[in-house]
């Protein structure tokens, strides 16, 4: 695999990360139109929850792949490598939405829940009833706030998916015996190597550094990313230091030059090339095109 595609919707060119904030539709719609096989890719700064209602499949997850029964949840965060072989038709509900917002509210409000939603999973859930399926109200709102976008339809419809992913975890079955397999050694080293990037990418910590604390050599650092992930380890820092900039351009007040110190940039003339290398605009004019005033704060979807 030498090149992971970056999608907003499956098969479409990726939207800016503040295109959109919410997508909800069918799985068969956008499966179904691709003979029930989406291959491997991933999103920036979009998270997905596939409701599985009916039918069954794999799912891939990085290097990882899983099988997935309806009734099941299938949640994928931002920027993890992912797929779906179905075995047939399938019928649910998928849901992209923004995976920053979501983070941030989880925080304040469910901060034991922080972890889950940056973990790719597949959760199992009991079969209900039509009219006693506590989760299909939730994704009939969510697909309500989707098509009428009213007032406040970002902060309602971030709450609605918080809502949503905590009756997931409600009714997830207690037993171990759920289907899922445990985690392989290069999922691990990834998975840490994620996590790492994630507290020192404001450092700047040499690629040296990162092999080192994973206890790995450069080159397996190298290959195990080019394999998985479909770039090399700086791509991966590099998107997380372009990642946290959109976010602070964004949602923040902070001038451009503090964003730069923030993100451990000394020069803000440097910083200010290296955002546009890799995002194709200057920092000013992103700030710019995400200004509500002038284009709504949202954030693009997807399967």
């Amino acid at each position: 695999m030498n090149k992971i595609p970056n999608y907003a919707l499956y098969g479409e060119t990726a939207q800016p990360v503040w295109h959109e904030s919410l997508h909800v539709e069918s799985i068969s719609k956008r499966s179904g139109a691709h003979n029930w096989e989406i291959a491997a890719h991933r999103h920036e700064g979009l998270l997905q929850l596939l409701y599985l209602q009916s039918g069954g499949g794999e799912v891939l997850f990085d290097s990882d792949r899983v099988q997935a029964q309806a009734p099941c949840v299938v949640y994928v965060p931002a920027q993890v490598v992912h797929g779906f072989q179905w075995a047939g038709a399938v019928e649910g509900q998928v849901i992209t939405a923004a995976q920053h917002p979501l983070e941030s509210i989880t925080q304040v409000l469910a901060p034991n829940l922080l972890a889950t939603v940056r973990k790719p999973q597949v959760i199992a859930l009991p079969r209900w009833e039509a009219d006693e399926d506590p989760l299909l109200p939730l994704c009939r709102a969510l697909h309500e706030e989707y098509h009428n976008r009213a007032r406040e339809h970002v902060a309602s419809s971030m709450s609605l998916l918080l809502t949503l992913l905590i009756q997931v975890l409600r009714h997830e079955p207690q037993a171990s015996g759920n289907g899922r397999r445990p985690p392989s050694r290069r999922s691990q080293q990834l998975t840490g190597f994620r996590e790492l990037v994630d507290m020192h990418f404001r450092e700047h910590w040499s690629l040296g550094a990162y092999a080192a604390e994973l206890g790995l050599t450069l080159a397996t650092l190298g290959r195990l990313c080019q394999e998985h992930l479909g770039m090399t380890p700086m791509n991966v820092i590099n998107a997380r230091l372009v990642l946290e900039a959109k976010r602070a351009l964004g949602h923040s007040s902070l001038s451009v030059k503090e964003i730069a110190h923030d993100l451990g940039f000394v020069d803000v003339g440097y910083f200010s090339r290296f955002f546009r290398k890799h995002s194709g605009v200057s920092p000013s004019e992103f700030r710019e095109a995400a200004l509500p005033a002038k284009r709504p704060v949202q954030v693009s979807s997807s399967l």
